[in-house]
């Protein structure tokens, strides 16, 4: 996460922190591996049955009872050990649902306290794939890994115990194979630290251009392209395949010797098994039993290798996960301002850098209260940042912005909010009702309230003529809504929550005539009293705004009206002549 931290000493990491998140359902996921390790103990026991009935059968001696108790007994230790594992797996559920609940509840209160340069920094998808994937994957392992890793760990140990009374040159040898692929194991788990980054990387950025490719796929049917048209889709696949065809490459043999060395741990047990038998060191009845249950130990063994490198994918969900949990909350202050006030804006000598790179340098600028002040500029000449930089998107290197004299640093988090409206360039439209839908930035409003934003908004004719009205469910089939309708639902938004300070992000840009016209009446009923910053290219839109800030490589190079700054004949004159000349060109 591309965040800017604070240095601090590095916390738990991997199952640690796994369990630390676990923490409110330790007690029945602790039940739960108690109930785990009697399904292992049940499972030895069935095998030693088999055991004992092959030798009765070898033998031919006894009564046949005594093989029925062997099956009978079998039986019951089975039953009882699908009875423990279900109520282990029961338990595990309880415990991984309430703590995915948990999680989620965390994660999601937490971003709400950080830096909104976060949701900036990071694609939807990044985001989407923490809390969704990353999230599913700790329910994946509390639900159904921790009791499946419990018994590959209980059986191994008591047949190697048992393996040990009976003979203990024969169970030593057991550890040779194991040995190996411990050593393999490690060797793997070398090679793969340095990857699992860049895996999530890749996973990250194939989650967002999958967003992307859904989202655009009409624009791509209209200039009949294909997915393999889109670039930056087409690249994210190879690379992800070039990837994983090298991760293989690097894995696929020495997890097939690992493979080997198990499947083969047999050819360990004979030889020693029979120079012992040989030697009179070792019964036929014990040596048949080593080979039965070598078998047993090392296929045990074998699953547990197979959750720990499951675990290792894990355990890099639960490091993102940690890393956004670690990103610090913005500090807040302990002063507030009214809300319904109207207030200043000053930018003192501000330097902000993003990451190395410097973004604004020197930025010092009066936004006198009730005015209108645009900034203009290129493409990444900073004017966004700056406007983002009000309602605290990132802390700054250095400098200050006030609201009427305060630096913003010492005003309540929640009252900063509550200063400041933002009608951005992407809009968003939630799934839910009209009234929802305007009402989001002050649910305690009444529908009258409601309403009479929409009207101001221009937008209460279409509401209107929707199914339901207000309560119309934008994201039900059949209701299509245009870039200038959704531009002014959000624009009614502002309106209804009348924040003291209003930024427009490209608010007028990519609508049609109609549409920008009644953008402009919604401006003009927003904007009266407020001290409003408007960012945006197309130059006639803010020829009548108090003033002018023309960024160019993060520095505001000139100040004025529109008409102060066409006589100074500067950079924003040649803007504006450009602007013209392309719209000259644009009417013929």
């Amino acid at each position: 996460m591309s965040q800017k931290k604070e240095s601090g000493k590095k916390s738990s990491t991997g199952i640690s922190y796994l369990f630390s998140l676990a923490d409110h359902n330790k007690k029945s996921l602790n039940i739960a591996i108690f109930f785990s390790v009697l399904s292992g103990l049940c499972t030895f026991v069935p095998y030693m049955m088999v055991f004992k009935t092959i030798l009765f059968v070898f033998n031919q001696t006894g009564d046949m009872r005594i093989a029925m108790n062997y099956g009978i007994t079998a039986t019951i230790f089975i039953i009882f050990r699908f009875i423990f594992q279900a109520i282990s797996l029961a338990l595990t559920h309880i415990g991984a649902y309430n703590t995915l609940y948990l999680v989620r509840r965390r994660i999601s209160e937490h971003i709400g306290e950080i830096n909104l340069g976060f949701f900036t920094d990071n694609s939807s998808g990044e985001i989407k794939k923490i809390l969704v994937e990353d999230v599913e994957r700790i329910e994946v392992f509390l639900a159904h890994q921790i009791p499946d890793i419990v018994v590959a760990i209980v059986v191994p140990i008591t047949v190697f115990i048992y393996l040990l009374t009976v003979s203990l040159p024969m169970a030593l040898i057991l550890l040779i194979p194991i040995t190996l692929t411990v050593i393999l194991q490690v060797i793997m788990g070398i090679i793969a630290k340095p990857l699992m980054p860049e895996m999530s990387r890749l996973l990250g950025k194939l989650n967002s251009v999958i967003m992307q490719l859904v989202n655009g796929m009409p624009v791509m049917k209209t200039f009949n392209l294909t997915a393999d048209s889109y670039q930056n889709y087409s690249d994210t696949i190879d690379d992800f395949n070039v990837f994983w065809t090298s991760v293989a490459s690097k894995f696929a043999p020495i997890r097939g010797i690992c493979n080997v060395i198990l499947e083969s741990g047999i050819f360990f047990t004979l030889p020693l098994g029979g120079y012992l038998y040989l030697t009179d060191s070792l019964d036929l009845s014990s040596y048949i039993f080593f080979v039965i249950m070598s078998i047993v130990f090392l296929s045990s063994y074998s699953n547990l290798i197979n959750f720990v490198q499951i675990f290792s994918q894990i355990a890099s969900g639960i490091d993102r996960i940690k890393e956004v949990m670690d990103i610090p909350v913005i500090k807040s202050g302990n002063l507030t301002l009214c809300d319904t006030g109207n207030y200043d804006v000053n930018f003192n000598r501000v330097r902000f850098s993003y990451g190395k790179k410097e973004v604004l340098r020197d930025v010092s600028c009066c936004l006198k209260k009730g005015s209108l002040t645009a900034f203009v500029g290129a493409s990444g000449a900073g004017k966004t940042t700056a406007a983002q930089l009000i309602p605290r998107y990132w802390d700054l290197d250095s400098g200050t912005i006030t609201i009427d004299g305060i630096p913003i640093y010492n005003i309540q988090n929640k009252n900063l909010m509550d200063l400041v409206s933002f009608v951005f360039q992407e809009t968003f439209i939630l799934g839910d009702t009209v009234y929802h839908n305007i009402s989001i930035g002050k649910t305690s409003a009444s529908k009258e309230d409601i309403e009479a934003a929409a009207k101001a908004a221009q937008i209460h004719d279409f509401i209107m003529s929707l199914p339901k009205k207000y309560d119309t469910d934008l994201s039900a089939e059949g209701i299509k809504m245009s870039g200038g309708e959704k531009q002014r639902i959000c624009i009614a938004r502002a309106i209804l929550k009348n924040a003291p300070i209003i930024i427009f992000d490209e608010a007028t840009s990519f609508t049609d005539i109609e549409n920008e016209h009644k953008i402009q009446l919604a401006l003009n009923n927003l904007l009266v009293g407020k001290t409003t910053i408007m960012i945006a290219h197309r130059l006639h839109t803010i020829v009548h705004a108090d003033q002018i800030c023309v960024f160019d490589e993060g520095e505001i190079k000139e100040i004025g009206t529109h008409h102060t700054l066409l006589e100074k004949g500067g950079l924003y004159s040649n803007m504006w002549q450009t602007y013209t000349s392309q719209k000259e060109v644009r009417a013929l």
